[in-house]
């Protein structure tokens, strides 16, 4: 199938950058157009493969003072002496050999490390807002729609063998012993470009939604969020990532991920 949506929404859908609406009418769109859910997530797997494999060097010192003192549009021409011979011999060769004829092109180069160096951290902000969006979005969309759960069950032997059969991994499973808490069961959602468990529970009147799927981050603390409202966290455990959502207040939220790194760590 052809999808008739203008690319330059789609690559602000990839870097979260739409309205909710927008986000849930792509997504929507996503199930049902092959051509579409390719597009984006090999869009994603392009952010992600620059953001983990690309290079990073760390510029020399004598490099940094000599590009700072040349791109300085006020710095007199003693003052950046002073800075090379301040330096190593060796270094301030280096330094004078590449620029010391050419301060433009210097400054132009202080100028796109500064930015390059911005569009990454642009870039992982812009993807952890965007997931952050998205598994927020996936909540609302469960909880006011007619599939919470795909399978129905209080049991984790029930649950598992299910969510473990319909995606490529098996998903840690966890029935939280928590007063007026209840696991309702799970269902396959689709979240970061891939498909995901989603499990699901109700502590009192609240729906709780705990996201998983596998990872090659090292294990890390939750990270808590208030988005549009709702509660969020977000850790890694056991090469798998952690995301749980709900309407819960402060206290009964951290509860319910302390009950769930618990039980994970337990195993």
């Amino acid at each position: 199938m052809k999808h008739n949506i203008d690319p330059h929404r789609i690559d602000a859908f990839i870097d979260g950058e739409l309205d909710l609406e927008s986000q849930l009418e792509i997504e929507r769109q996503m199930r049902i157009d092959g051509d579409l859910r390719e597009r984006v997530e090999g869009a994603r797997q392009l952010q992600a493969a620059v953001r983990e494999q690309a290079d990073y060097h760390e510029i020399p010192a004598a490099l940094r003072e000599r590009l700072t003192a040349l791109a300085a549009p006020t710095a007199p021409k003693v003052a950046a002496k002073a800075a090379l011979a301040a330096s190593s011999r060796g270094a301030a060769a280096l330094v004078e050999r590449w620029f010391g004829w050419r301060p433009a092109a210097a400054s132009l180069a202080l100028v796109g490390i500064g930015a390059l160096t911005m569009n990454l951290a642009t870039m992982q902000t812009s993807q952890n807002d965007r997931l952050l969006d998205e598994v927020v979005s996936s909540h609302v969309r469960s909880t006011l729609g007619q599939h919470l759960v795909d399978v129905a069950s209080s049991d984790h032997h029930t649950v598992k063998p299910w969510l473990s059969s319909k995606l490529d991994f098996s998903p840690p499973v966890n029935e939280l012993h928590l007063p007026d808490c209840e696991f309702l069961g799970g269902r396959v959602d689709y979240l970061d470009g891939r498909p995901v468990a989603a499990l699901v529970y109700r502590k009192g009147r609240h729906i709780v939604n705990a996201f998983v799927w596998p990872s090659t981050a090292k294990d890390s603390k939750a990270d808590f969020a208030t988005e549009r409202g709702f509660q969020t966290a977000r850790w890694s455990q056991g090469a798998m990532t952690h995301w749980v959502v709900s309407d819960v207040n402060r206290e009964e939220f951290n509860a319910i991920v302390r009950a769930i790194q618990s039980a994970e760590s337990a195993k």
